[in-house]
């Protein structure tokens, strides 16, 4: 799907005629503190790597309040993005250049790294959290790594680094926190040297500048800061610090008509110069994206401001009030910061892709005809936080306002989520754009792909390239990111990318990377695009229109062309044309094809053979084309409910496509649960030939019960010709949450033991002990006694006492008992009180311990923390009598005769009938057998053969007491 959109055009002229003539004056100016020049960079004494680091010595960089929330419910899209591109690209390019390890979380000591860093003409600085290293460009280490405060002099390693490379003075700039409260400190080399000295400024606001971001401007630094409630941006005397003087200015502006979230961080962002061409008297620019499903915003679209500086008298300048252009609807709203938005191989722990933001940096780019400045964010590409990268490029010219060239989501369905992209712009308008990419199934790691100038609007045509796969996952915390960074070479063609990625478990590295899409080949060319034909109801005779692209520097001629479907030669033919180096030319073959076949995909492939190419590998392209049914209608994925725990009363929400050629409205779509009674709805539509809508049933399914339910949604439309695709089934499991938590240094419980529980454990992490019960009464006072290996270490026990499957305020039996305040790793042990209720439910009941580390367990029970433990046991309720106690003395031993069959043997005091029951783990008795007592015990002889494998419970009780004794057997 091609966008070329000028969004709303009517709309956007009446923004502009209404908006774009209004000005605000500045609201603030600070004056920078000079601490110093430095010594030189490469004189610092290098930091030490701790390579034998715990996770609890990383520290974890603290942010403010970033939970992205939507409030319009109905806001746009409603499920999937209609500007996915969800094939992939397949123009090859030169190989990686550089390809090189940045940093390690050994070195840095911190969690995230954020990420940054700048080339010049013979190095790159490269900085994450705490440190700096140099490069030089061929990933040699010349310097580092050495401590940001020490390096910059201010004695703190608080985070959010930046560096910038300023082409215009051949200058280099570093940032991070400054150690003065709510302050940044930024260090400008003295020379072109970066390993030489710098000089270094701090400057102090009113509040706390979360998440700054800078860009080079002919006329200052740019800066947007998340700062409290405050919609703010600055300039930075950029002059003044390139001269070495004592007393640079910062000019704040509010940002007139911004919208924020409060409930995520502010990342306006401020327009970085590529190269060294741009408008004289060109204004700064600043950008924000404002989404529609935040309070306030009716409609999604960018905003951009205009600053006119004035540094002699700074109240003369100006920021304009907002252009506002309207975008493709998107989603940039994930969980909730904090939580984790993608998942990982073999973890319960998310990581975070960061929503609402623009991602960092915005980069911008002056042709002799036009500006173009490339914009990306995170989207949610199908409302279940798959995420992909919508990427913008926005022109204007000196005649014309910013509008929208073209825009897309980069979103290639297999199942993974692409997110923190960095996007630029070559000399040549091709757009490199990098991302990390990530899901269950796949550990996050580093890719890129990109589009030549030229190519079809709104599409990345080149193939996706790995810089660097993902080798481990972060299992501590959600922290990842918070940003990457792409920048030019000053030779204006090669992208520089530095990212995050785990090479280990919970070990983070960064990776720098440099890639080129123009290879500087003189004889160098290729089909770049399958124009004609497209998917449809095709005839025998089709015509083929491609698109030739002139990679290399030299004008051609006379190029040979060879045109196959599913690999049969069927013509060669030769475009006569003329075609300038960087440019494109279509041809139309003058044999046509047979496609004729419905239902039936063909592939064709069109090949470029001139002669003295020299780099044939992107000589061919290939499209699939398929002949399209009339009439053709299905349900290809249900999106919700998915597994999980707390599941109730859920939506079912499906994907629809139609496969085939005509508009479909009005027909039937129903789900059915379990083989259950169908639930039938009508689809309204109108949906169109090949489009996808996701649809939700307004009818909702019980989903209480924990198990496995099979939900199947299927579409009936009259008149469909193929039935294979209508249908689409999953499983959606209500499970007990468990959640799984750090106790690998000590945390946790050594020791629980309450009643006839004595349970010394190691660290579980997540420890299912409910084979072992706790005989207790209503209105009863209990010694707990717990052992723990870390100090600091809060107790929360809930007896799920209605056996919901939740544990709620009024089910808590032991309210955040803190062990060894302010102590480190040791043996800590505390005796106190469980107190169960009057009125207590009688009879069995899951009963949920957890410890957390250096502050109380949270409310939620399924919350997972960073250390701790969680385990979960029986409690038993009731008025005990003599046999309960004889019962409770018992001693239960099962044996293992085969992988099947098992001999149970309880010897008690307990004289009378005995009941022995098998029960599955969702608590489903399955068999039931009184007993006689035979001398001092209770036997019996089990034959599970005709259950399937897992794990089961045996318990065993009198006929009429309360208490019970109960075991675990695994059938294989």
């Amino acid at each position: 799907m091609n966008f070329k959109k000028l969004f709303f055009a009517s709309f956007l002229l009446f923004c502009i005629g209404m908006q774009a003539q209004q000005t605000f004056p500045p609201d603030e100016v600070i004056v920078g503190t000079f601490i110093g020049k430095t010594m030189p960079l490469r004189d610092f004494a290098l930091q030490e790597e701790n390579l034998n680091q715990t996770i609890k010595e990383i520290k974890i960089v603290q942010n403010g309040s970033r939970y992205n929330e939507q409030v319009n419910e109905n806001a746009l899209p409603m499920g999937i993005d209609q500007t996915v591109q969800k094939n992939f690209g397949n123009i090859q390019t030169r190989a990686i250049e550089q390809n090189f390890i940045g940093a390690s979380s050994s070195e840095s000591g911190f969690v995230p790294p954020d990420p940054t860093g700048a080339v010049g003409p013979n190095h790159y600085v490269h900085a994450v959290n705490s440190i700096v290293k140099i490069f030089d460009k061929t990933g040699n280490l010349v310097v580092g790594p050495v401590a940001l405060g020490t390096f910059l002099g201010i004695g703190s390693n608080s985070g959010d680094p930046i560096v910038l490379y300023d082409q215009l003075a051949d200058r280099w700039f570093v940032s991070e926190f400054g150690s003065l409260n709510n302050s940044l400190a930024i260090g400008v080399s003295e020379t072109n040297d970066p390993t030489g000295a710098y000089n270094v400024y701090q400057y102090t606001f009113g509040s706390f500048p979360d998440y700054p971001h800078y860009s080079v401007w002919h006329d200052a630094y740019y800066l947007t800061a998340n700062i409290g409630t405050a919609n703010k941006v600055y300039a930075v005397e950029r002059d003044v610090m390139l001269a070495g003087g004592s007393n640079p200015k910062i000019v704040g502006f509010p940002l007139p008509g911004a919208t924020q979230n409060t409930n995520t961080v502010l990342s306006p962002e401020p327009a970085n110069l590529l190269g060294t061409n741009y408008p004289a008297d060109v204004p700064g620019y600043v950008t924000y994206l404002q989404d529609d499903g935040w309070s306030g915003v009716t409609f999604d679209h960018l905003k951009v401001w205009e600053i006119e500086l004035d540094w002699v008298t700074t109240s003369n300048s100006t920021i304009s009030a907002p252009l506002e252009i309207p975008t493709a609807p998107f989603n940039s709203v994930f969980a909730p910061f904090g939580t984790g938005d993608v998942q990982q191989p073999g973890t319960s722990q998310k990581i975070d892709m960061i929503g609402g933001v623009i991602s960092y940096a915005p980069n911008y780019r002056s042709f002799a005809d036009h500006n173009s400045w490339v914009i990306t964010f995170n989207t949610d590409i199908d409302g279940n936080d798959t995420s992909g990268v919508r990427w913008i490029e926005l022109r204007n010219d000196a005649s014309n306002p910013w509008s929208i060239f073209q825009e897309g989501t980069y979103a290639p369905a297999d199942g993974n989520s692409r997110f923190m992209g960095s996007a630029g712009m070559d000399a040549a308008g091709n757009i490199g754009l990098a991302f990390n990419i990530a899901s269950g199934t796949l550990k996050a790691g580093i890719r890129y792909t990109g589009r030549f100038d030229g190519d079809p609007l709104g599409q990345m045509t080149v193939a996706e390239t790995e810089i660097v796969p993902g080798a481990g996952v972060q299992t501590f915390t959600n922290r990842f990111g918070d940003y990457s960074h792409l920048t030019l070479d000053p030779d204006n063609f090669t992208f520089w990318h530095t990212a995050e990625y785990f090479s280990s478990d919970n070990n983070w590295r960064t990776q720098i990377a440099a890639f080129t899409l123009s290879g500087g080949f003189a004889n160098d060319v290729g089909v770049n695009a399958i124009i004609q034909p497209e998917n449809g109801i095709l005839t025998n005779a089709e015509t083929v229109e491609v698109s030739i692209r002139n990679f290399g520097t030299a004008a051609q001629a006379n190029i040979p062309l060879e045109l196959r479907v599913d690999g049969n030669l069927v013509a060669s033919e030769t475009f006569s044309g003329s075609i300038a180096a960087g440019s494109t030319a279509n041809y139309t073959f003058s044999q046509t094809v047979d496609l004729s076949n419905p239902g039936q995909t063909y592939s064709i492939e069109v090949r470029s053979s001139l002669t003295g190419d020299e780099f044939p590998a992107n000589d061919p392209f290939t499209k699939e084309v398929t002949h399209l049914l009339a009439n053709d209608v299905g349900a290809i994925e249900i999106t919700a409910p998915v597994s999980g725990s707390g599941l109730g009363n859920e939506t079912i929400t499906a994907t629809i496509k139609n496969f085939g050629a005509s508009t479909q409205s009005n027909f039937d779509i129903q789900y059915v649960i379990n083989g259950g009674t169908p639930v039938v709805e009508t689809f309204a539509g109108p949906i169109d030939s090949e489009e996808e809508v996701s649809y939700s049933f307004t009818q909702t399914a019980d989903f209480t019960a924990l198990g496995v339910y099979t939900v199947t949604v299927s579409t009936a439309l009259a008149s469909d010709v193929n039935a294979a695709n209508d249908s689409v089934t999953t499983e959606v499991e209500n499970i007990l949450c468990q959640p799984v938590i750090d106790c690998s240094v000590g945390d946790g419980f050594q020791l629980f033991a309450v009643a006839e529980i004595n349970n010394p454990s190691a660290c579980e992490g997540y420890g299912d002990f409910t084979n072992l019960v706790a005989n207790l009464a209503p209105d009863s006072t209990n010694e707990l006694t717990v052992t723990t290996g870390y100090g600091d270490q809060f107790v929360k026990v809930w007896i799920d006492f209605n056996d919901d499957s939740t544990f709620s305020a009024n089910e808590v039996v032991v309210d955040n008992v803190e062990i060894a305040s302010g102590q480190g790793s040791g043996t800590y042990t505390v005796t106190m009180d469980l107190v169960v209720p009057a009125g207590a439910a009688i009879g069995p009941h899951r009963m949920r311990a957890k410890t957390n580390w250096n502050g109380p367990v949270p409310a939620d029970a399924c919350e997972e923390t960073d250390f701790g433990e969680t385990e979960d046991y029986t409690a038993n309720i009731g008025t005990l009598g003599v046999n309960d106690f004889s019962i409770s003395k018992g001693d239960l031993i099962i044996t293992s005769e085969n992988n099947k069959n098992f001999e149970v043997n309880f010897i008690t005091a307990y004289e009378g009938k005995a009941y022995l029951a098998i029960y599955n783990m969702l608590g489903q008795q399955l068999k039931v057998k009184m007993l006689d007592k035979m001398g001092d015990s209770f036997k019996a002889k089990l034959d599970m053969g005709e259950v399937a494998s897992g794990v089961y419970l045996v318990r065993i009780g009198g006929q009429n007491t309360k208490s019970f004794k109960t075991a675990r057997i695994i059938v294989k």
